[in-house]
């Protein structure tokens, strides 16, 4: 036997100088810095592309119509909009010819819409806007993103007597309140 010793040599590549490597990871911290902060769990991450004012309008104006409430939130509007937009490629010929059917006042109320489009790709859109902004959420299932959460119609009606379900104590956000008036301190 013979003690052969083997000898390996690993070249990486040309010789990268200090200067190139600053260079390289300046450029690496700022395009994280600024790809973070469009790709957080918020609202407004979820909601990447604003929609157009006009179709924007359009929604939020069908959206009144649909749910009844004639107050309803830009921002949560915008949100559910675009998650509703990239889940069916047909939702904005559909809100069209819905928004359309709004505008010519032959059905009186969304009661009287649901029953005429029974049946009609047209009522699943009907329904996936009326239940978007009941629940808050576009997609079935426990890992759907939740685009309104405290602000959910479903929740509205009896806001000032119940408290909406979560971990947090006194509800979501509820650090954003003002603070109960201080008690007069009682003497000894």
């Amino acid at each position: 036997m013979t003690d052969e010793t083997h000898s390996v040599t690993l070249t990486c590549g040309p010789a990268v100088s200090r200067r190139r490597l600053l260079l390289l990871s300046s450029v690496s911290v700022f395009a994280t810095a600024i790809l973070g902060r469009t790709g957080g769990s918020s609202l407004a991450a979820r909601a990447e592309t604003v929609a157009a004012p006009q179709t924007l309008n359009s929604f939020m104006a069908f959206s009144k119509f649909a749910t009844g409430h004639v107050s309803l939130d830009g921002d949560v509007g915008n949100a559910l909009f675009s998650a509703l937009a990239e889940r069916d490629p047909a939702f904005l010929d559909n809100l069209a010819v819905l928004g359309g059917m709004v505008e010519d006042g032959s059905l009186p109320d969304v009661d009287a819409m649901e029953e005429h489009l029974r049946g009609t790709v047209l009522h699943d859109t009907l329904l996936s806007v009326v239940r978007a902004w009941y629940s808050g959420v576009t997609e079935e299932g426990s890992n759907a993103p939740v685009y309104a959460y405290e602000k959910a119609l479903m929740y509205q009606p009896a806001r000032d007597g119940v408290i909406i379900p979560t971990f947090a104590r006194s509800g979501p956000n509820y650090w954003t309140a003002a603070p109960p008036p201080l008690a007069h301190m009682p003497e000894f």
